[in-house]
């Protein structure tokens, strides 16, 4: 079965990790996403203290933990897999450097020169581009482009990645992901769009979850 292909316009902070969370909580076949923010704005792990975060923007709580990531500038894409697929299976490292391998391949395919990282951090540090670990995305000086948080939940595995370049986002990108991912995946992709159930459960987590101060400033 194709892996459904979801390319969404900018949406709020809230209503983008609401659409993640439904996705995942309905998971059937594959999803790629593919989306934007419609401000600047800062995403926080799931474990993070929301004191770490910048006063002067909006943040708000992943389901996935990881680091502090800004967004605005950022291409970003949420992978949702099924309990049984190989890379759900696989552990965290392993899909790691699968999915990152494909998207290092795009980067390289629309003029971005890259690479896996594959030492640990020399320092903990709370935002996620400035703490490459192993099969994070560097280019040649060793900056941080590209890198991503998962969950596994028994309906299956959230991966929420970000990538963020010196330069713009190369407009050819967003075709290239769907391409080399499908590799990734072993399928081939099908636009798709929210179910009406995605759609209802999207709507209660982003009023009753995402948008509250509750859920975001909870640690």
């Amino acid at each position: 079965m194709p892996f459904r292909l979801l390319l969404h316009t900018a949406a709020s902070p809230a209503r983008n990790m609401a659409i993640d969370e439904s996705l995942l909580r309905h998971v059937q076949s594959p999803v790629l996403r593919i989306y934007s923010w419609d401000q600047p704005c800062v995403s926080i792990g799931y474990f993070q203290k929301a004191q770490l975060a910048p006063t002067d923007r909006p943040i708000v709580r992943r389901f996935t933990g990881g680091g502090l990531v800004e967004h605005g500038k950022d291409l970003t894409y949420t992978l949702v897999l099924p309990p049984t697929h190989p890379l759900t299976t696989s552990g965290t490292l392993p899909s790691y450097q699968k999915i990152h391998s494909a998207i290092a391949h795009a980067l390289q395919k629309s003029g971005v020169p890259c690479q896996l990282a594959t030492a640990q951090p020399k320092q903990d540090d709370p935002a996620c581009f400035l703490k490459p670990v192993p099969a994070d995305i560097l280019n040649p000086q060793g900056h941080k482009l590209a890198g991503a948080a998962q969950r596994r939940t028994k309906q299956g595995c959230l991966h929420q990645g970000s990538i963020l370049l010196p330069q713009s986002i190369p407009p050819i990108l967003f075709n290239l992901l769907p391409t080399f991912l499908a590799d990734c995946l072993g399928e081939n992709s099908t636009p798709s769009s929210l179910t009406s159930a995605e759609l209802q459960l999207a709507d209660s987590l982003e009023k009753e979850r995402y948008a509250k101060n509750d859920w975001n400033f909870s640690r």
